[in-house]
C-alpha cells in the first residue's frame, strides 16, 4: 500500500463464493449440514479478522463483509452483526452461488434488508456451476469471472431487482466485466414477451449508469476508456485486486491510460469512493 501510495484499503474476501455453496462442498465430500455450519464460520471469522485490521491499524482499512449465502437466514443476522456491531463499510457478495445470479428470487429477503440499510454491496466474481474447467490449463479468471459479472448484472436488471430495490449501491468488479463491450446488447435486451418496461421502467442504462464499477485489473487504455463510456467518472473507483494483483500496477495503468484527466484520477482514486463511504472524504 505504501509503495503504492494507497492510503486506505477496503477488504474482502476475493475468490470463495462457489467453491463454498452446498453443491461444490458436496463435491468433495461434505455433508449439506457440515457446509452450512462452515459457510457461517467462514463468514464471521473473517469479518471479525478484517474489523481487527481496521482497529489495529486506524484509518488504513475498512471492511466489505461476507455474509453466508446461501443460507438467508444466517445471512442476515450477518449483516445485522456486521453493520451494526462491526460498523463494516457494506456488504460484500459473489456474483453467483452455484446455478443463482443476484436476481434470482431466492435472495429477495436480503436484497430487502440492504435496501433498507441503503447499504454498499460489493462484488467480486467467481466460477459458476456451469463454467469450470471448460479450457484445460486455462484459469478460470481469465475469463470466466468478466463473464459472471456481466451474468450478474444482467441477471439484476432483467428480474427487476436493481429497479425493485434502488437504495442498494452496488459496485463491481473489474470494470464490470465484459458488461461495457455488451452494452449494444445490454441495452436492447431480449426479453420475452418485451417485459423490459415492467422490469426496468427507467430503461437498462439508467441503472448500469448508476452502478459503481472499480478498476481491479482493468487499469488497460482498452478496458477505462470502454467503461467511460457506458458511465460516468464519478461511477467509477479505484480497485487493485491485490494480492491476485499489485497495487501499483493499478495506479500506474490508470495514470499511464491516457483515458482520464488528473481531476478525474483524482475521483477515481478517493473522491467517488468519499461520496459512497463519507467518511473516507479526502
Amino acid at each position: 500500500m505504501d509503495e503504492a501510495g494507497v492510503a486506505t484499503a477496503l477488504v474482502s474476501t476475493g475468490q470463495t463464493g462457489g467453491a463454498f455453496t452446498p453443491a461444490r462442498m458436496a463435491q468433495r465430500g461434505v455433508s449439506e449440514a457440515d457446509g452450512l455450519a462452515l459457510t457461517r464460520r467462514l463468514a464471521r471469522d473473517s469479518n471479525e479478522y478484517g474489523a481487527k485490521m481496521g482497529a489495529d491499524h486506524r484509518g488504513r482499512f475498512g471492511l466489505f463483509a461476507s455474509v453466508p449465502l446461501p443460507d438467508i437466514d444466517a445471512s442476515l443476522r450477518e449483516v445485522e452483526y456486521a453493520l451494526d456491531v462491526l460498523k463494516a463499510d457494506g456488504i460484500g457478495l459473489f456474483t453467483s452461488y452455484g446455478d443463482k445470479w443476484l436476481g434470482d428470487s431466492t435472495f429477495a429477503p436480503l436484497f430487502e434488508e440492504l435496501n433498507r440499510r441503503k447499504a454498499v454491496v460489493y462484488t467480486h466474481p467467481t466460477t459458476a456451476n456451469c463454467c469450470v474447467d471448460l479450457i484445460r490449463n486455462l484459469d478460470e479468471a481469465t475469463i470466466e469471472y468478466q463473464t459472471d459479472t456481466s451474468r450478474a448484472i444482467a441477471s439484476l436488471l432483467v428480474t427487476g431487482t436493481a429497479a425493485r430495490y434502488p437504495d442498494v449501491r452496488f459496485i463491481f468488479s473489474h470494470a464490470g466485466g465484459t458488461m461495457p463491450f455488451l452494452i449494444y446488447r445490454f441495452d436492447r435486451p431480449n426479453l420475452a414477451g418485451d417485459q423490459s418496461q415492467a422490469v426496468m421502467p427507467n430503461g437498462p442504462l439508467y441503472e448500469l449508469r448508476r452502478f459503481y464499477y472499480d478498476t481491479a485489473q482493468s487499469a488497460h487504455p482498452a478496458a477505462m476508456l470502454a467503461l467511460s463510456k457506458v458511465v460516468p467518472v464519478s461511477q467509477i473507483v479505484f480497485g487493485s485486486d491485490y494480492p491476485i494483483h499489485s497495487m501499483l500496477s493499478n495506479v500506474r495503468g490508470l495514470q499511464e491510460s491516457g483515458v482520464f484527466s488528473a481531476e478525474e484520477l483524482r475521483a477515481i482514486d478517493r473522491g467517488n469512493i468519499g461520496k459512497l463511504l463519507p467518511k473516507y472524504n479526502p
